[in-house]
């Protein structure tokens, strides 16, 4: 049986040898079983200096993958188109694009490569799509029926969110009109029906769900960190006449700058069958100043959230708490799903986990992870069995050149 791989996005990577460029980003392969090191996947190796720019795009922002079997996308949000290069009339957009791969990480069928750029080949400049930078955030739906982006610096930095089927098994039950469904509209680019001012972000974060308003219907989840000046966290859905998204329900922050929405997880911590909400808000600080992060959880009551006051974890002071949150799966199978929060300059960094419960959330961690590299806890992968013993593992990435894999054991977390 071949390992299970563990995939990690390395944004300031070195440039392959075509991609005429120092520094482009790219993403690795590595075996947890092996001491040796994690191997470079290629792709987009290549370039046309005339028409683009792959220099610093940071390929590897992101990472997601649908796991063993499935497909993987991973995205260099600074990527620019450029025109009239050398003239006195060179533009250049910072579009972003994204990159899908197989199973066997390479470019096998209609749905792989790099096409996906959706805001080529719309109005330039900062007020439409020339800021894009599509793929700060991008993941799967979990039923792998759609792939999502995000796209913050969309319309003055409004930003959008934009969800695609390419799912070649719909194809062949003869399903081809699904979408795509675009706040604001795929063909529309009616940015009044942002839900949001300019300067939010909107994109930033990503997860979806059902059972989050609707038990049948899925809902797209998306922060603004910087909406409002304190963030804000939108609930989508599909509006399948005109294939908008459309705004169901909107989170705001409560402090300011505080960057509520900067990343965002959906799991149902009190096992009831409704996804409860996770959002991370490390910028959140208190007039005491002993306060620096927190992370807001909201219990779903059956998909009414207007009466719902959330439960606040705080971090310690600048320590960054709430820059990464993530649904990491029941790592102690006791029933409940539970999360991990980074805090990466909380010392070195750390990562606080909290066990989900009957109640909703149980608000002391029950382990704090430690890191040797600094800033550890800056991003966190989980609800993945890398190993095989049927519990769940977690990677916790770094600024650095290493990414620490943690593996659920029967009677210990280590």
């Amino acid at each position: 049986m071949s390992p299970v791989r563990l995939l990690v996005g390395a944004p300031r990577a070195v440039a392959l040898p075509l991609q005429r460029a120092n520094r482009t980003g790219g993403l690795y392969s590595c075996d947890i079983t092996s001491p040796g090191p994690c191997t470079r996947i290629e792709f987009d190796n290549d370039a046309d200096p005339s028409s683009e720019s792959k220099e610093d795009q940071w390929m590897g922002v992101t990472v997601q993958s649908q796991g063993p079997g499935g497909k993987v996308v991973t995205c260099a949000h600074r990527y620019e188109k450029r025109q009239h290069v050398n003239t006195k009339q060179e533009s250049r957009d910072i579009f972003g694009r994204c990159y899908v791969l197989s199973q066997n990480l390479r470019i096998e069928d209609d749905m792989d490569g790099g096409d996906w750029s959706f805001c080529d080949g719309r109005l330039r400049g900062h007020e439409k799509f020339g800021s894009c930078q599509q793929g700060v955030a991008a993941t799967f739906t979990k039923d792998f029926h759609y792939i999502v982006f995000g796209a913050p610096g969309t319309y003055n930095w409004k930003g959008i969110v934009r969800v695609e089927q390419k799912n070649n098994t719909f194809f062949d039950m003869n399903i081809f009109e699904d979408g795509p469904y675009e706040v604001g509209g795929e063909t529309d680019h009616d940015e009044s029906l942002v839900p949001v001012p300019a300067n939010s972000y909107l994109g930033f974060s990503l997860d979806s769900g059902k059972a989050i308003v609707s038990k049948d219907e899925i809902t797209f989840v998306s922060g603004a960190p910087r909406a409002n000046h304190s963030g804000a966290v939108v609930l989508l859905k599909r509006d399948t006449k005109s294939a908008h998204l459309l705004p169901e329900y909107i989170f705001d922050g409560e402090g300011l700058a505080s960057s509520f929405g900067y990343d965002v997880a959906v799991a149902d911590l009190n096992s009831d069958g409704w996804q409860d909400i996770i959002i991370g808000a490390p910028q959140y600080f208190d007039r005491d100043g002993e306060v620096g992060g927190a992370v807001y959880v909201y219990i779903n009551q059956q998909g009414r959230w207007n009466k719902v006051k959330p439960i606040r974890l705080n971090g310690t002071k600048d320590s960054m708490f709430g820059i990464a949150v993530k649904n990491i799966g029941d790592i102690n199978q006791d029933g409940y799903p539970d999360i991990a929060v980074g805090a990466p300059y909380d010392d070195k960094g750390k990562v606080f986990i909290y066990h989900g419960s009957p109640n909703g959330i149980n608000t002391k961690p029950t382990q704090i992870l430690e890191g040797k590299s600094p800033y550890f806890g800056y991003s966190i992968a989980g609800n993945m069995d890398l190993d095989r013993n049927s519990y769940p593992d977690v990677a916790v990435g770094s600024l650095s050149d290493s990414v620490a894999v943690f593996r659920c054991v029967i009677s210990d977390f280590s």
